[in-house]
């Protein structure tokens, strides 16, 4: 590769990892980014090797012309102009996770949704330790898998969260275990329509191993129907397994069913996190730890120590009766729907709002008014979301300008027995560089205040 030019389109971590490894490979590696450089971009293009070459605040499309190898970041669209121009030319396009594909020497779990693929990966990821095996967890969570391929052996499994973004990227994203969670509207300004959207994420079944299997929310009536396109096997969690093998709950207890007979795992009220839905990811990652054969006591040892994921339902502050949660991560309306219901025993005051994806808010709107004592909105679609609230009468509502406002309105108003939630159902891209950021700030705002608080008083 010495000397050939490898270009990477956008300066994000996914873009670093791949200017890295490229630039270890013997390319001559030029990293472009529309965006002018700020304090992020900066540091990142600093932890490269000095002699990788990085353009900042633009680029035309003809940029590519000299490339042996264009490799884009996440966010750009797989249609975009530029790779359309790379593909004309002759030019191999190559995204992180396809490099990740190509070069990983161990097993890979390929777990996606709409919801839950974050916990589902990390539990996945213990799941699968509590057998022995030496565990690498990456793709859409934590640091990039790419920059740490080097410590990966033959025998480790390396756990990947894959979103559509990743999957539409990967010619054959063939994993010896497979899982989709459920699928519900989202990212329809990326993907266009529904079906689009669901055939992203119906890849990861249809390159699914064949020695391997498949694990599939059978509560899902969309995800469910993706049973035929894989000859591997077919796993189901959820309430109704259809006599099929796969993982539920029966009498209050998590089992599998295994070729007809029933293994007892756990009990289900030893789940140490919030809400229904968060059964059905500890059901999908049992499933998965079977399939990879570890023993049901490892698995429920795993399941019993594992605690939240920051940003996902995380509890922030128990302060004077008040509980301020953290759901950072609920980006679409269906994630935020699903942490509206996991406090069914407390009124809620609810923090939503941020950057749209091109869905409608009405069902968010109408778990608010079911679910919520009162709501504060702000972001970008803090309007639109005031609005539908409007329409069905619901009154107990604010509209302020910023996260930090919205913080001080949910503490003018909670009261004792109140659980505060930032659960927003929307993207953090309107006031934040991701969910992370948001969800940090809001921790931080909540501690900030009720020290204040505390001091004052």
């Amino acid at each position: 590769m010495s000397g050939q030019v490898a270009l990477v389109i956008g300066m994000g971590r996914s873009g670093a990892a791949c200017a890295r490894v490229l630039d270890a490979e013997g390319y001559h590696v030029r990293v472009v980014d529309r965006s002018h450089a700020d304090e992020r971009s900066e540091a990142l293009a600093r932890s490269l090797p000095g002699d990788i070459e990085v353009i900042m605040g633009g680029y035309r499309d003809d940029v590519v012309d000299d490339a042996a190898l264009v490799c884009p970041s996440p966010g750009v669209p797989w249609d975009a102009a530029i790779l359309v121009r790379a593909r004309q030319l002759g030019i191999p396009v190559r995204s992180e996770m396809q490099l990740v594909f190509d070069r990983c020497p161990a097993p890979i779990v390929g777990i996606t949704g709409t919801n839950g693929k974050t916990t589902t990966t990390a539990l996945t990821g213990a799941v699968i330790a509590a057998g022995g095996s030496r565990v690498h967890v990456g793709g859409n969570i934590g640091e990039t898998m790419l920059d740490r391929l080097h410590s990966v052996r033959r025998d480790d499994w390396v756990v990947l969260e894959l979103s559509s973004f990743q999957l539409e990227s990967v010619v054959r994203p063939r994993c010896r275990l497979a899982a989709v969670l459920n699928i519900t509207p989202d990212h329809l300004d990326r993907h266009a329509t529904l079906d689009g959207y669901v055939a992203a994420k119906r890849r990861l079944v249809e390159a699914a191993d064949e020695a391997g299997t498949v694990v599939l929310g059978a509560d899902d009536d969309t995800v469910r129907a993706m049973a035929p396109a894989t000859r591997a096997r077919v796993l189901l969690f959820g309430g109704d397994l259809g006599g099929g093998d796969g993982t539920t709950v029966r009498d209050g207890d998590i089992v599998s069913v295994e070729h007809g007979d029933t293994v007892s795992v756990m009990r289900r009220a030893d789940i140490p996190l919030f809400g229904e839905h968060n059964v059905l990811n500890v059901l999908a990652a049992v499933a998965l730890g079977r399939a990879a054969g570890i023993a049901p006591d490892g698995i429920a040892g795993a399941v019993r120590g594992f605690r939240a994921v920051p940003h996902r339902l995380e509890p922030v502050l128990d302060e004077a009766g008040v509980l301020w949660v953290d759901d950072s991560k609920a980006t679409n309306a269906d994630a935020a729907i699903k942490a509206l219901q996991s406090f069914a025993d407390r009124p809620i005051v609810w923090i939503g709002g941020g950057g749209t994806k091109g869905v409608p808010p009405d069902s968010l709107a109408e778990e608010v008014v079911r679910r919520a004592r009162y709501a504060v909105l702000n972001g970008a679609t803090a309007a639109e979301l005031d609005a539908a609230l409007a329409a069905r009468d619901y009154t107990a509502r604010a509209v302020v300008a910023s996260l930090a406002d919205a913080v001080a309105a949910a503490r003018s108003v909670a009261q004792p027995g109140d659980v505060v939630l930032l659960a927003p159902g929307y993207t953090s891209f309107d006031q934040f560089i991701d969910f992370e950021e948001r969800g940090r700030v809001f921790a931080a705002l909540v501690r900030e205040t009720a020290a204040a608080r505390l001091q004052a008083g």
